[in-house]
C-alpha cells in the first residue's frame, strides 16, 4: 500500500502541505526510517542517515523525491521481510531485549512496526481526502 501511495500521490501534493507535519514525502520519510530503526537489533542508529536530512526540519525542496523514496522503502521492506522469514515461533516468542518499550517479546516489536505504519498509512489517506484526491485502498494479503 506504501508503494502505491508513493506512485499514486501527484507530483505537485509530494512535498508540500498546509501543515508541515502533514508532507506526504515527511511522512513516508519518517514510517521508513523507523521501520528500518525497529528492524534491527540494536539502538545504534543514525537518524537521517540515508538523505542527509532531518525529515522533520528540512525544508520541501529538501525532502526525498518519489523515486528516492520508493527506493529506500523497497530495500527497508526488503530488510523487514528477511529478517521476519528469519524467526521461527520460538524465536518470535522470545524476549525483547533491545526495544524494550515495544512489548515484552520480538513479536511485540513486530507488531509495534506494523502498528506504525497502520497509523501513519491513516494520516497519509486523511490528508489526501482533505486535498479532494483519491484515497489508498487498504489491502490485505
Amino acid at each position: 500500500m506504501y508503494e502505491e501511495a508513493i506512485q499514486e500521490i501527484p507530483d505537485e501534493e509530494w512535498s508540500t502541505g498546509d501543515i508541515s507535519y502533514l508532507t506526504p514525502a515527511r511522512i513516508m520519510c519518517h514510517v521508513i526510517e523507523t521501520a528500518e530503526f525497529y528492524s534491527q537489533n540494536s539502538r545504534e542508529f543514525k537518524w537521517g542517515h540515508r538523505f542527509g536530512i532531518d525529515h522533520e526540519e528540512a525544508p520541501p525542496e529538501s525532502l526525498p523525491s518519489k523515486d528516492q523514496m520508493m527506493t529506500y522503502h523497497k530495500e527497508v521492506r526488503g530488510k523487514i521481510v528477511g529478517w521476519l522469514d528469519s524467526l521461527d515461533d520460538e524465536s518470535l516468542l522470545s524476549k525483547e531485549t533491545v526495544f524494550t518499550w515495544t512489548g515484552s517479546t520480538i513479536l511485540s516489536r513486530v507488531l509495534y512496526i506494523d502498528a506504525h505504519y497502520r497509523q501513519h498509512f491513516g494520516e497519509i489517506n486523511a490528508e489526501l481526502r482533505h486535498r479532494g484526491l483519491a484515497r489508498i485502498k487498504w489491502k490485505t494479503y
